[in-house]
């Protein structure tokens, strides 16, 4: 399906491997990259490990590698501060040296935690991320960008720090819960507009979440594609300084009302979605794209079943944005699509507008109906 090296620098490569099937080769291939001794710290979440903890344990001790499985509770909450320090400590305790390794076997929230940790543990060991979540294997596992959250907003510390192998299995999709299913597909959708029309005509043909599931020649071609996609831009700039930024389509929004929620509300991909209506409309405000791109967006993200609209407010998401990231020299960049195909990034636009193209996303709650009289 697709086996590949990424250049990440002139030092280190990365590996992709990409099929159905590929976790039982995940020892043969680590043994592949690099020498004994063989120590592997397992780092997954309480929601994968029934699922695909035993087969990873059992495809590494096949290979000879000494393992230890490390359990971390799921969602945003894993991203911090006290998740990283339980992390770090069972890994030590393990007796790990430099030529030990640390596997990622979970979603883009496992993926972002595990490459911190070993990016930071012994000033850095290799590690193999093994993404079990749509988001994961179209988009988060590809790249070293690693991180936690803090109170302030999402992925605010963090490395850059790429894997040494990445192994994709679209077999491990088949147990993916239906919301998180969903939320995989806006990172696919993202693709569509900033790079490839093609990704999209592809959704538009399956019609809906149930009749693409059931098709995994395409789900394949989706995996790869976007996989070829993000690596391609990851090999031109892999600290993101240029090019790379354009990734961030939906993501200056998205992180805002993900810190908004607290981390607790809305999925990566659902905010995301949102996030990109919005730069839809500040597009169409800017002069930049069509007035009709908001609406070309909204439906493909409703058909299946993505949000569109927040219940938060302008007054309530800048404050987040102020704490963005991408921000340099304290001006916003934002990227915007002019059509399928086109985007651009573009640097610290008018106040107004970002404000215009986040009302236009806001919808108030409907108030619940007062009790009648007795």
């Amino acid at each position: 399906m697709l086996d590949r090296t990424l250049v990440t620098s002139h030092e280190t490569r990365c590996r992709i491997r990409a099929r159905r099937g590929a976790l039982a080769e995940l020892g043969h291939w680590l043994a592949e990259l690099l020498p004994p001794p063989r120590k592997v710290a397992l780092v997954s979440d309480r929601n994968v490990a029934p699922f695909c903890l035993k087969a990873a344990e059992a495809a590494l001790k096949k290979a000879g590698f000494a393992t230890h499985s490390i359990l971390v509770p799921a969602g945003e909450e894993s991203k911090s501060l006290k998740i990283l320090g339980n992390v770090w400590d069972r890994v030590l305790t393990f007796g790990v040296d430099r030529s030990s390794v640390i596997v990622a076997l979970g979603g883009g929230v496992v993926g972002d935690l595990v490459g911190f940790a070993a990016a930071t543990l012994l000033r850095g060991l290799p590690v193999v991320q093994v993404p079990t979540s749509l988001v994961g294997q179209v988009d988060a596992s590809i790249g070293g960008k690693n991180g936690i959250n803090r109170p302030a907003g999402k992925n605010l510390v963090g490395s850059f720090h790429p894997p040494a192998l990445i192994v994709l299995d679209p077999d491990l999709l088949g147990t993916l819960p239906e919301r998180e299913y969903r939320s995989g597909l806006a990172e696919v959708i993202k693709y569509g507009f900033l790079r490839s029309p093609e990704l999209l005509a592809q959704l538009r043909e399956a019609g809906d979440l149930e009749t693409l599931r059931n098709r995994p020649e395409t789900i394949d071609t989706i995996v790869r594609r976007c996989a070829e996609l993000k690596a391609d831009l990851v090999e031109r700039d892999l600290r993101e300084s240029g090019e790379r930024m354009l990734l961030n389509f939906g993501h200056t929004t998205g992180h805002a009302l993900e810190a908004a929620d607290g981390f607790q509300g809305l999925l990566h991909g659902e905010a995301v979605a949102v996030g990109m209506v919005a730069a839809a409309f500040l597009a169409v405000d800017l002069g930049v794209a069509d007035p009709t791109l908001p609406a070309e967006i909204s439906e493909l993200l409703e058909r299946y079943g993505l949000p569109v609209t927040t219940r938060f407010t302008p007054d309530e998401l800048l404050p987040f944005l102020a704490q963005d990231k991408k921000r340099i020299a304290g001006k916003s960049r934002w990227v915007v699509v002019a059509r399928p195909g086109s985007a651009s990034i573009v640097d610290d636009p008018p106040a107004e507008s970002i404000e215009r193209a986040l009302r236009a996303i806001h919808v108030r709650e409907t108030p619940r109906e007062a009790p009648a009289a007795e």
